[in-house]
């Protein structure tokens, strides 16, 4: 089914903040930090370089995607084979993302100047070829394909506040750049923001995804509306948890309804929601008491959901493994609560190795050495 995106219609007023000269914009506070290297600090202009490395076509046509998943399943945790264009356009678009993030995992890791900067020439010029282009604005887009695009952003947003942290914001975005990115960041406000007014019943993983691909962005582009859209959301994952009758516990019921991948969910939802937790305390907007009682109580339910699930009821059936680097959530987790027991066990029980999500930009835990070293 195609789903027009919401961006060409009239935004709502509770948008108005969003649009450019509407509201008054204070800086924005990162979330990240690192000491620069001297690979970084030495480097030359990384503009008078050239990338070896051609770019990938940028992909500006139809987001009609098909789900992975058989939708007659009412669990959605049953895949299907999709069609030969959805999974050749996931592919080019995935390609792209992996590739962009390799250039700024090797910027941060490169151990001469001249690394340093031929890897940031290659991320400008690649990022450049697909903002030139408009790539992933189409209009002709499914359900699925709107939630590829808010994937793509996030890890493109991700990568560049890594990249602008570990190199002291000498990777500097064009204004083609900052605007791609800006246009990518509304179409996902104007597609998402009906979900939660109208009270959305699905309101899930999703939504937390499409707050952190626009909270991201504006932390990237200095954008406060942006980051204040964002991190609201994290307000609402926490208001919607379902407390344990017996236990120190909650849950997203539905994430947990998704049958065998009910522990996988929680733990995919808590990636997003753990960065917005930390950009909202970064910028001045902290979770209450109760609100960080409840997180707390959803951390205690993803470590329980892996470390021992037939202890939960709440879980239907044998439950799939959860992919380690959908942990990766305990690293600001447990940066901001070292104390939480259930935690840290599930931290030590897969050796600390939770980190290098491509979705978030790829490894995090520089920023988090008191866990990683």
């Amino acid at each position: 089914m195609s789903v027009k995106p919401l961006h060409t219609r009239p935004l709502l007023i509770g948008l108005a903040l969003c649009l450019p000269g509407l509201g008054l914009a204070a800086q924005t506070q990162p979330i990240w930090s690192a000491p620069l290297s001297e690979a970084v600090r030495q480097m030359p202009d990384y503009r008078e370089l050239s990338c070896p490395d051609r770019p990938i076509a940028p992909y500006t046509g139809p987001l009609q995607l098909e789900s992975k998943y058989v939708q007659t399943d009412v669990t959605k945790s049953t895949q299907r084979q999709v069609s030969r264009t959805t999974t050749e356009v996931r592919k080019q678009i995935n390609d792209y993302l992996r590739e962009v993030v390799r250039y700024g995992e090797r910027a941060g890791r490169a151990e001469t100047p001249d690394q340093a900067a031929r890897a940031l020439a290659c991320l400008d010029q690649w990022l450049s070829a697909w903002a030139e282009a408009g790539a992933l604005e189409t209009s002709d887009v499914s359900k699925t394909g709107i939630a590829a695009r808010k994937w793509a952003l996030a890890a493109i947003s991700s990568l560049l506040m890594k990249t602008q942290a570990q190199t002291g914001n000498r990777f500097e975005l064009r204004p083609e750049q900052r605007q791609w990115l800006d246009r990518l960041a509304r179409i996902v406000i104007a597609e998402y923001e009906p979900r939660r007014r109208s009270n959305f019943r699905y309101f899930n993983n999703h939504d937390y995804w499409a707050a952190w691909a626009v909270t991201s962005t504006g932390l990237v582009l200095d954008d406060r509306d942006k980051v204040d859209w964002g991190t609201q959301y994290v307000r609402e994952a926490l208001d919607r948890l379902t407390r344990a009758r017996n236990g120190d516990y909650a849950y997203h019921r539905i994430e947990v309804e998704r049958g065998k991948l009910g522990a996988e969910y929680t733990h995919y939802a808590l990636v997003p929601i753990s960065l917005l937790v930390e950009a909202a305390y970064a910028n001045g907007r902290p979770l209450s008491a109760e609100q960080e009682q409840s997180y707390r109580a959803l951390a205690t339910f993803a470590a329980r959901a892996v470390l021992e699930p037939r202890g939960l009821p709440e879980l239907k059936g044998s439950q799939s493994k959860v992919p380690p680097h959908k942990m990766i959530w305990l690293l600001p987790f447990l940066s901001r609560f070292p104390d939480h027991d259930w935690a840290r066990r599930l931290y030590a029980s897969v050796r600390g190795e939770v980190d290098n999500y491509s979705q978030i930009g790829g490894r995090l835990g520089a920023f988090y050495p008191n866990l990683t070293q």
